[in-house]
């Protein structure tokens, strides 16, 4: 699904460093990865959830030793800042949310998978989807051609994946995603929001609903529409682009299965667990 070019996105993620002699324990603490044993220049995924389990923010990390990034939405770096800086208590933590300017590269552009490279000044690194690479940039822009925003969403749409207040919220559990695998480590202790989580996935994951990715014949009609299956409603769109469109729909609604939305019917696919 990448471009064989790449191209500028038309939107920016948020970058928030977290310095000092007590990031690493600070955050791993808090977020669901595991990051206490990441070698500096690899990247991994990781939630921040709220108290009671639920989705708060979904994150890049960027491993630094002493010096952690996290990468968040456009929009959502000082949120992340602000909610975080409410654990800082007698720990060794600066929490610094970038101002600088940066860009996102969708396409190949020579940046190893998982993995970034660079300081506070410029970095590249690597914060790809599923099937999509997109590299994070800070330091010089790179003259590219812009990839119009309807591209840059039917590709996020086909990748599976999610924007907080959008196709997930503040009441969206983890496993609703299909992000868990790649976001959430079982093995280490204690972290903001683990019991939920946690009794979750003793039982199987079992949850209510799913994200999913519904695929138009013809063009997909406006997000928001509802999904029905044998004249029930089942979910709602949230996200569309072209020909596909994103939902969370009732468990028992499987990948296979065709709904209607508005006056289409679209495949249901599964989330790419990544």
């Amino acid at each position: 699904m990448t471009p064989t070019e790449p191209h500028l996105a038309p939107t920016t993620p948020d970058l928030v460093w977290f310095a000092g002699a007590d990031a690493p324990r600070f955050l791993n603490d808090l977020i669901s990865q595991e990051i206490a044993d990441m070698t500096p220049g690899t990247v991994r995924r990781s939630f921040l959830l709220t108290p009671q389990g639920k989705l708060d923010h979904i994150v890049w990390v960027l491993g630094g030793g002493e010096e952690i990034g996290l990468v968040v939405d456009e929009g959502r770096g000082e949120d992340l800042a602000t909610k975080l800086g409410r654990y800082r208590i007698r720990v060794d933590v600066s929490i610094e949310p970038v101002t600088v300017d940066r860009w996102l590269v969708i396409g190949p552009f020579g940046t190893e998978a998982g993995t970034w490279s660079g300081d506070r000044d410029g970095l590249v690194a690597d914060v790809s989807w599923p099937g999509v690479e997109r590299t994070l940039v800070m330091g010089e822009k790179p003259e590219l051609p812009e990839l119009r925003v309807d591209e840059y969403e039917r590709l996020r749409i086909e990748a599976g994946e999610p924007v907080m207040g959008v196709d997930v919220t503040e009441a969206t559990i983890p496993q609703e995603t299909g992000l868990v695998p790649s976001s959430i480590s079982f093995d280490k202790g204690c972290f903001l929001g683990q019991e939920l989580v946690a009794r979750l996935d003793s039982r199987g994951g079992r949850v209510n609903h799913h994200l999913r990715i519904l695929r138009f014949e013809g063009r997909a009609p406006e997000a928001g529409a509802a999904v029905t299956k044998d004249g029930e409603e089942v979910g709602t769109m949230t996200s569309s682009a072209g020909e596909v469109g994103l939902g969370l729909v009732r468990r028992g609604v499987e990948p296979g299965d065709v709904v209607t939305v508005a006056a289409g019917q679209a495949l249901v696919e599964a989330v790419r667990e990544g």
